[in-house]
């Protein structure tokens, strides 16, 4: 695993804190991914954040067989096993905390191709309006995901979609679909109310037929602002979209979240 290590470009005293754990404690290391791979990855949930990365990094010599099996590309390995170094950042480089969305990664349910992650989702979440949906309960669905730390550019985007409609015809091709599906603040259909129409979230969100959004706006507070505070005025104005997302609650605005599909056949 030292070649994905090196890919994976982590913060250095990390890098050297998980290549000492993973050297002092194999036998348990080995013992955690054996677990992970007979039961679930619910077994990382008492183990410190640095055991729980050192677990998902051994576990991945197991995700590259699959994708050597598969036939797919070592390009698309690294870049999809990118996201462990994202959400090591995103916990202030001490390990690994959200380990239940990197099981994702590691099963080979979900992939980077460009831009955008697409996930295998036969969808039976019973929180949508199904009435709503172009789609039923349990049917099956790719959803797409919005890594952070690239810009959000609709070429990108639209080049990975195209990409995304080959990679699942050719690896899964006993996998039918209908419908790409997203839920994200990126797709509330109040956005346009304090953004330009020229910004890249509402190009993004042009790609897809907005069919309901809800007023729950913890995910746009934590992604435009950091964190929640109680006085509205109190949050930051370092960027543009933070100064007129601002302006737009201090004015009444609400923010939430958008569900968006595309149907596969308009790619």
């Amino acid at each position: 695993m030292s070649e994905l290590i090196k890919q994976l470009n982590l913060e250095k005293e990390l890098e050297a804190s998980l290549i000492d754990l993973l050297d002092t404690e194999k036998n348990k290391i080995n013992s955690l991914v054996e677990a992970c791979k007979e039961k679930t990855f619910s077994v990382l949930k008492k183990q410190d954040d640095l055991t729980r990365l050192a677990v998902c990094v051994e576990y991945t010599k197991y995700t590259k067989q699959e994708y050597e099996r598969l036939c797919i590309s070592d390009e698309i390995f690294y870049d999809t096993m990118q996201d462990i170094t994202i959400w090591c950042k995103n916990n202030s480089n001490k390990g690994l905390k959200n380990y239940n969305w990197i099981k994702n990664h590691l099963k080979c349910e979900l992939f980077k191709i460009g831009r955008l992650q697409f996930q295998l989702y036969p969808c039976k979440n019973k929180t949508l309006n199904y009435s709503k949906m172009p789609f039923e309960y349990g049917d099956n669905l790719v959803y797409i995901h919005i890594p952070q730390g690239e810009k959000l550019n609709y070429a990108d985007c639209v080049l990975s979609l195209k990409k995304a409609n080959e990679f699942f015809s050719h690896y899964f091709p006993d996998y039918e679909y209908n419908y790409y599906f997203s839920e994200s603040w990126l797709l509330f259909d109040e956005n346009y109310l304090f953004m330009q129409s020229s910004s890249n979230i509402l190009q993004f969100q042009s790609l897809f037929e907005i069919v309901d959004s809800l007023p729950i706006d913890v995910q746009a507070i934590e992604r435009i602002f950091g964190k929640r505070h109680l006085f509205k005025k109190r949050y930051p104005e370092n960027t543009s979209l933070q100064r007129s997302a601002k302006n737009f609650i201090l004015h009444g605005g609400r923010m939430g979240i958008g569900i968006g599909v595309i149907p596969k056949n308009e790619i």
